[in-house]
């Protein structure tokens, strides 16, 4: 039995040193809670990395999708979790930079004291879009054409208090301009109406346009992202096209419950950077819009975070969104 298990240790790249030196933990399986529903963009990309988690560490890392309130049911299932490591989070900037302003005393839970964070898996551009008849091809263009038609112009948005409705907000800040927000309900009716021109903007994820741009129903000005996207490379970033400054995106960290042990944050940190160093699942990520991060610590994850929370706490104050 130990041959065969040191076999198969080689086989999944892993030494017999680095995985006994883990002492038991895994010892049974991992659950992973994922707050949003299952068939979304987190739920596959937190099948995709469990689905190797399981096989690096040995123990099946299962998950399991807890939607409701923003994603604030999943977030106070973990923050109440044992700190054992065998009960994780996906979370995203909308649990953890968004909900504590936007639900204020409906929840429960601290997005900082409440949690561990592990690991950054992956980052989700938002991206600038038109309708096809905006007279607009370049980001100077629109931002002279905003200036020129100040409150006049309307842009759309998956739902008050999302995180496309705050990036457009972030963004209207930072040119000093007005203009109407139309909320939908989902990403899909508001693209509808985007690409029939009712509406004449909107900041949404790259995985939701990116049909879109590259069929040319809508037009793509800028990735508020540091970096370009693979499905999309000749799309500037906000910095390239002339608007220095402003990045906007959602995430997916990895958190445990507050006062988990660090030697079993260590375990997952080392382990999911390594699934994420992987080529075939980094180029699946990439493909879905949702590239991953690597390479990240949990000291660091937690100053992303705690930055990332105070960087959208006066943006959702200025929406005027509010849970009710």
């Amino acid at each position: 039995m130990l041959l065969e298990r040191r076999r198969l240790l080689a086989a999944i790249g892993l030494s017999p040193v680095y995985a006994f030196g883990q002492g038991s933990y895994p010892s049974r399986p991992v659950r992973i809670v994922i707050p949003f529903a299952s068939g979304g963009p987190t739920d596959v990309v937190a099948r995709l990395i469990a689905e190797r988690m399981s096989v690096r560490l040995m123990q099946p890392f299962i998950v399991e999708a807890r939607p409701g309130a923003g994603g604030s049911i999943a977030s106070e299932l973990v923050a109440r979790s044992s700190p054992d490591g065998y009960t994780l989070m996906i979370g995203t900037a909308t649990t953890h930079a968004v909900n504590p302003s936007l639900q204020g005393k409906r929840i429960s839970f601290d997005p900082l004291r409440s949690f561990a964070p592990i690991a950054q898996i992956a980052r989700v551009p938002i991206v600038l879009v038109v309708k096809p008849d905006l007279p607009a091809r370049t980001l100077p263009e629109f931002i002279a054409l905003l200036r020129s038609r100040n409150g006049q112009m309307n842009y759309g948005s998956s739902g008050t208090g999302s995180m496309g409705h705050l990036a457009s907000v972030l963004l209207l800040r930072q040119i000093g301009v007005d203009a109407t927000h139309v909320p939908y309900k989902g990403s899909a009716p508001m693209t509808a109406d985007l690409v029939g021109g009712r509406i004449d903007f909107a900041s949404d994820a790259l995985a939701s346009v990116l049909p879109f741009v590259r069929d040319g129903r809508v037009r793509a000005l800028a990735i508020a992202t540091p970096d370009r996207a693979r499905g999309l490379p000749d799309l500037p970033t906000f910095e390239q096209a002339g608007l220095p400054g402003y990045q906007a995106y959602t995430w997916n960290v990895v958190f445990a419950p507050a006062d988990t042990p660090a030697t079993i944050i260590g375990t997952l940190n080392q382990a999911f950077n390594a699934v994420l160093a992987e080529p075939e699942l980094a180029r699946r990520l990439e493909d879905m819009g949702q590239p991953p991060v690597t390479g990240t610590t949990p000291q660091g994850t937690a100053t992303f975070v705690a930055s990332e929370l105070a960087k959208w706490e006066p943006v959702v104050r200025a929406s005027g969104a509010t849970a009710d």
